[in-house]
């Protein structure tokens, strides 16, 4: 670990540099500054940490529900988070030598890896005509959104490709891109960044929530595929309105069938009150342990599991992205459609 900053040595360098002639101030900004430069502050930064008692210079340390908050604001904290970080991803390339093998083995180079598909180009050009270019500090848009694909964006991302029509088609084209995001991911060493195109991303989000609940279910099997994919995302799509909307529309169609007499009318509450259905999707209920975060998917879903706990609602996109191991823009995305859910 770095030896910590001198602050009483920082404060009797300081004062020489504000009070002292005019040759001795220059000197003493400069030993000031060749003593912050190694902890990664600068001159500018000296009067906030005498001030504050040196405090940007501690370590983060584990709260009381066991996270540790790193502020990025803070220069020490910046380095203890990038250490941790490296042991980790050394850890993790350890660990998983034989799937990064098999990845590289499989395209035939890194850069191959990572390479944008003939279908990611396709993707972006057929959404450029909406991108918008963000100001300092904001994200660019796409049709005026950011977090997901607008209906003039998905008609264009459709030019390039019809969209599924089928819940299985639907899946299957999911899990295509999810399989390209994870292979680079495992590629990247698990640096779990966002790894499609744009315009693939646009897609591979949009393709969720046809499987949720915009393709209507042609029978009870593809029900089924639906349920399994809300159970598999941990919370992540789980529109339960459009379960029901299938069964109930299925039912009433098996209902009217030639020799089939109508099974009656199905009752509402079958004996489930509100407050145990509630408890099912509790967070404690769907802790995934941070060791197993190994699919976009299971990152997703922690993202949410963080989302719905009162302390999660109230940090920054930042810091829950570090705590799940995706991004910033991928936590935002999911906070906004948790929102719109509601």
């Amino acid at each position: 670990m770095a030896k910590k900053l001198n602050l009483d040595l920082l404060n009797k360098i300081w004062t020489l540099a504000e009070q002292g002639t005019e040759g001795e101030r220059d000197a003493a900004r400069n030993r000031a500054e060749a003593l912050v430069k190694p902890h990664g502050y600068t001159l500018a930064d000296v009067p906030d940490l005498l001030l504050t008692e040196g405090y940007l210079d501690d370590e983060p340390e584990p709260s009381a529900g066991g996270f540790t908050f790193c502020d990025m604001s803070n220069p020490a904290h910046q380095r203890a988070y990038a250490r941790a970080e490296r042991k980790r991803q050394a850890a993790w390339r350890m660990a998983n030598r034989a799937k990064i093998d098999e990845v590289l083995t499989r395209y035939g180079s890194e850069e191959a890896v990572f390479a944008h598909t003939a279908e990611e180009k396709a993707y972006d050009a057929a959404i450029k005509p909406f991108h918008k270019k963000g100001k300092a500090g904001q994200c660019d848009t796409w049709d005026g959104e950011h977090f997901g694909p607008t209906a003039k964006v998905r008609a264009a991302l459709a030019t390039v490709k019809p969209w599924p029509d089928t819940i299985p088609d639907a899946i299957a084209e999911y899990e295509y891109w999810e399989k390209l995001h994870d292979d680079r991911n495992i590629a990247d060493g698990n640096n779990q960044y966002n790894y499609l195109s744009q315009g693939a991303d646009f897609r591979y989000w949009a393709l969720g929530d046809l499987i949720d609940k915009e393709i209507e279910a042609r029978n009870i099997s593809d029900v089924i595929i639906r349920l399994r994919f809300q159970e598999a995302s941990q919370g992540t799509y789980n529109d339960s309105d459009a379960i029901l909307r299938d069964l109930e529309r299925l039912h009433a169609e098996e209902s009217l069938k030639p020799g089939i007499s109508g099974a009656g009318d199905i009752p509402l509450d079958r004996g489930f009150s509100a407050a145990s259905v509630g408890k099912v999707g509790d967070a404690k209920n769907r802790a995934t342990s941070p060791s197993n975060l190994d699919t976009a998917t299971k990152r997703r879903a922690e993202v949410v599991r963080i989302l719905q706990t009162s302390e999660g609602m109230r940090m920054p996109l930042r810091a829950i992205a570090q705590m799940a191991g995706v991004s910033p823009t991928t936590v935002g995305n999911i906070k906004r459609r948790m929102t719109r859910l509601g």
